[in-house]
């Protein structure tokens, strides 16, 4: 069986490459893309030799949706994905399958086995109706957020944000890409319920948030802490508090 999976986070795709290769041996890889335009391409021109899809919703040009409107793809598609039970209730009215993000391998063992006993009759499905379902009261995650520079204010991509940081009282971001330190209207409790997603940030103490995709060091630190290092310089000592250690690992490895 070949398939193909659509993600734009690399650390999710690894991790559910990893996962499909422990649960079914006889599943290949076709491929991983993580753009609608790469998915149409693909999809475009072997489409025929796919026989099911695991595929994100948001991805880093738009909504995965997107792909089927472009093209007539009449595969399975089990979507991954960080909404909740009430809105993924469309997938299955649509007789399509999910796995709620973070996956975890038993969920996916048991979408695989739906697909071998059902999908494999599966011939379509309609969209606009899981497009309806999934809007109705969700909200989404914002990709951008508004900082200061002077009397400025310039958007910028969540995903660039390595840490975002209380400091004399002033909560900072620090830009991963240009590593440049912002400063930010909003407190730290705001930015978890409101703006981040939380698969992808995590707040490690009372005054630091950090992007997973930033981590490149984990250390174990005293009374029973651990210490981090980011990609991008900073000033700030990244401590993982006690209290959410047994949280942060889990957190890190997508469990």
């Amino acid at each position: 069986m070949q398939v193909l999976i659509i993600e734009d986070e690399q650390l999710a795709a690894d991790r559910l490459i990893h996962l499909i290769g422990k649960t079914d041996q006889e599943i290949h890889i076709f491929g991983h893309v993580d753009t609608v335009r790469d998915a149409v391409s693909t999809l475009t021109e072997h489409g025929d030799k796919i026989d099911l899809l695991f595929c994100d919703i948001q991805l880093a040009d738009g909504l995965s949706f997107e792909i089927f409107e472009q093209i007539d793809f009449r595969k399975p598609v089990i979507f991954t994905t960080a909404y909740d039970q009430y809105a993924i209730e469309a997938f299955k009215v649509n007789s399509m399958n999910y796995l709620l993000k973070p996956i975890k391998e038993e969920e996916l063992k048991r979408s695989l086995r739906k697909y071998h006993d059902i999908f494999r009759t599966y011939t379509t499905f309609n969209i606009e109706q899981v497009k309806k379902l999934l809007n109705q009261d969700q909200p989404v995650q914002n990709k951008r957020i508004l900082v200061k520079s002077g009397i400025k204010l310039i958007p910028v991509k969540l995903n660039e944000i390595a840490l975002f940081f209380i400091q004399n009282k002033n909560v900072y971001a620090i830009s991963a890409e240009e590593e440049r330190q912002y400063l930010i209207d909003h407190t730290l409790d705001e930015l978890m319920s409101d703006h981040l997603d939380p698969n992808h940030f995590f707040r490690i103490n009372r005054k630091q948030i950090v992007n997973v995709e930033n981590i490149v060091l984990i250390k174990p630190y005293l009374n029973q802490r651990l210490s981090l290092s980011l990609k991008v310089a900073t000033d700030e000592e990244l401590i993982v508090s006690r209290e959410k250690v047994k949280d942060f690992r889990k957190w890190f490895v997508n469990e």
